[in-house]
């Protein structure tokens, strides 16, 4: 795999914190192969409790510790939008995460800024190309870099970035995050996990890094072909 399975692969070994061989990542072609090697590298006994339902109660607790919520209005159903209104989202974000102390997904900037952003730089080149005479050829070369500008302009505002990584995201999404990227230290806490959670987690971690839907994620699932990794 190439640089976006590198960056894969690394997010799957801290998540589960286990470690693959270059020769191990090389091999694994399909999501169920990268599953089998996950499995065969978790320690510790199996556990017939449910890490995904830890992992809820545990983002409730969260919740209802930094921002005063009855425990009893937050089902995994809730929309994350009622709970956290833009306005201070960010300070509640970070609240929630020290006081869980475990890693939630980040906060996105909006697709507007983006699209704002990409179209500011490609203006800006194409104004440039025209008033240098350029052929038609070098004004369509110059755009190509525009997209790549208007992401880094985004680092640039940080502060905008108040977007959940799934707009219509409930808690229970937030949830299944939190198992995705706390595998480990969630199965230190219950001591113990089972494989239906570890595929749950694993699925979680690809989706969150290829941008493709849980759903269309499967074990057959090809890294190339299927999800666009290289």
């Amino acid at each position: 795999m190439g640089g976006d399975g590198t960056d894969l692969f690394i997010a799957v070994e801290d998540a589960f914190q286990i470690h693959f061989t270059d020769e191990e990542a090389r091999d694994a072609y399909t999501v169920g192969a990268l599953y089998d090697l996950v499995v065969a590298k978790l320690d510790g006994p199996c556990s017939k409790r449910c890490l995904t339902s830890w992992a809820f109660y545990r983002t409730r607790r969260g919740i209802v510790e930094t921002l005063g919520i009855d425990r009893r209005q937050i089902r995994p159903a809730t929309p994350l939008e009622d709970l956290l209104p833009r306005d201070g989202r960010r300070e509640n974000w970070r609240r929630i995460q020290a006081a869980m102390k475990l890693k939630l997904p980040d906060l996105q900037h909006p697709a507007w800024l983006h699209l704002s952003l990409m179209a500011a730089c490609a203006g800006l080149t194409l104004a440039l190309a025209i008033y240098h005479q350029l052929g038609l050829g070098w004004i369509l070369l110059s755009l190509l870099p525009a997209p790549l500008v208007g992401t880094f302009l985004i680092l640039l505002f940080p502060y905008q970035a108040v977007v959940f990584p799934n707009s219509e995201a409930t808690v229970g999404d937030l949830a299944r995050d939190v198992l995705a990227l706390n595998h480990a230290r969630l199965v230190d806490e219950i001591e113990g996990w089972n494989r239906k959670d570890a595929w749950e987690a694993l699925c979680g971690v690809i989706a969150m890094e290829t941008f493709v839907g849980r759903e269309k994620i499967t074990a057959e699932s090809s890294f190339v072909d299927d999800l666009g990794i290289e």
